[in-house]
């Protein structure tokens, strides 16, 4: 891998457009979907194992939803 600044604009054929924004609508849907798993778990189920369950999925996925602002951040 060469060193330096690319060449061309992000999306040029020098320097082709990541995945990484489809990436983040997927992780913030997931989070979204998580988010309401966990509210009609605790609501609608009363079922407090899936509560916690559902929720620590939720964490994870706001932790994804980070990391991939994150690396968004750094390739531009």
């Amino acid at each position: 891998m060469r060193r330096g600044r690319l060449r061309g604009p992000l999306g040029s054929h020098d320097r082709p457009a990541s995945a990484l924004g489809f990436r983040m609508v997927l992780a913030v849907f997931g989070a979204v979907v998580l988010l309401g798993g966990t509210v009609l778990g605790a609501v609608w189920a009363r079922s407090w194992p899936l509560t916690v369950v559902l929720g620590a999925g939720f964490l994870a996925a706001c932790l994804n939803v980070y990391w991939v602002r994150q690396r968004l951040r750094h390739e531009r």
